[in-house]
């Protein structure tokens, strides 16, 4: 292994741990009362300004070359961040488990490898079949597990709706996806940073209307601002889970490949149940530990590739070189 694809294997582990985590500051800061659109918007205008003063000063934000390419950058701001963020953030405030959350967005892999398949016509190995369908009951087993496959509100957790969020954060999996589907064109015609910085810069402009609608008439704002509770979790989301962690991803894709990269997304709820039980705030009943290992291994079935995709791939490198 070289010295570039081991720093891309580092660069990737240090990216799943951040998106681990992040679920944990995402419910803290919920735990504090603040509200979803203002935490969304908050953590999103944070990371564009980030990626902003970055990208000016390193000469890495390219100039739109068409106007459409407008619209195509707001449809993929409307997938990831707003549809996303707004699916996963009611997702952990609704079913009260980091864990769950994690595991179910596990699975943008298994939909965007169906995605590939209908869009770009990707080829799918007997591999990424079974792999598809062997996250199925995986998925069961680690939603229904904790509950006793009863679907209701947790018992002793007030204020939690298990269907509601389930169907978010299901909402958030399907945005991503189709956020994959509009980056693969845009990245045709622009580099990674710049594909991200619109992202997040044109992401938090959605989430303005209903801030100021739903959010702002019943919070205290100069408060908020002023609680160091708010502002430490809310850095670290922006800084470390946005920012940096997109930008990290960037660098694997680069070295690795799309698919060998996104493998490691499987990783997300191995780490996101092991700090949740270091930190004592979460326990996982046994059925939900099986079913984070089959979904694991079902996603990482998913995305192996077959020897004739290999064969090819190799071809491809030596006609280029």
């Amino acid at each position: 292994m070289n010295k570039k694809r081991l720093r891309a294997y580092v660069l990737i582990c240090i990216t799943i741990i951040f998106w681990g985590v992040s679920f944990f500051w995402t419910n803290r800061l919920l735990n504090l009362g603040i509200p979803v659109f203002f935490l969304i918007f908050t953590r999103i205008s944070l990371a564009a300004l980030i990626l902003f003063v970055t990208g000016r000063s390193l000469g890495l934000i390219e100039k739109l070359r068409r106007k459409k390419d407008l619209l195509w950058f707001f449809a993929l701001a409307l997938m990831e961040p707003f549809f996303y963020f707004i699916g996963e953030t009611y997702g952990v405030k609704l079913t009260a488990s980091p864990s769950l959350t994690s595991a179910i967005v596990s699975s943008i892999p298994i939909f965007g490898l169906i995605a590939g398949v209908t869009f770009y016509k990707e080829k799918v190995s007997v591999k990424n079949i079974i792999g598809i369908f062997l996250t199925v009951p995986g998925l069961l087993m680690v939603i229904f597990g904790k509950w006793g496959f009863n679907l209701t509100n947790a018992e002793g957790m007030s204020g939690t709706n298990m269907p509601l969020g389930i169907a978010f954060l299901f909402m958030s999996v399907l945005a991503a996806v189709g956020h994959t589907v509009i980056i693969k064109r845009m990245t045709m015609y622009y580099n990674a940073f710049t594909v991200t910085f619109y992202q997040h810069a044109l992401g938090a402009l959605y989430f303005i209307l209903p801030m100021l609608l739903y959010d702002i008439p019943k919070m205290d704002v100069p408060a908020v601002l002023t609680d160091w509770n708010f502002w430490y979790p809310i850095l670290i989301l922006a800084v470390f889970c946005s920012s940096l962690a997109f930008f990290l991803f960037t660098l694997s894709i680069k070295e690795l490949g799309i698919t060998r990269t996104n493998t490691f997304i499987a990783i997300i709820p191995i780490v996101t149940a092991i700090t949740g039980v270091l930190l004592g705030i979460e326990t996982i009943e046994w059925i939900q530990g099986v079913g984070i290992v089959v979904v694991v291994g079902g996603v990482i079935l998913s995305q192996l590739r077959s020897d004739n995709q290999l064969h090819s791939d190799t071809q491809s490198r030596s006609r280029r070189n």
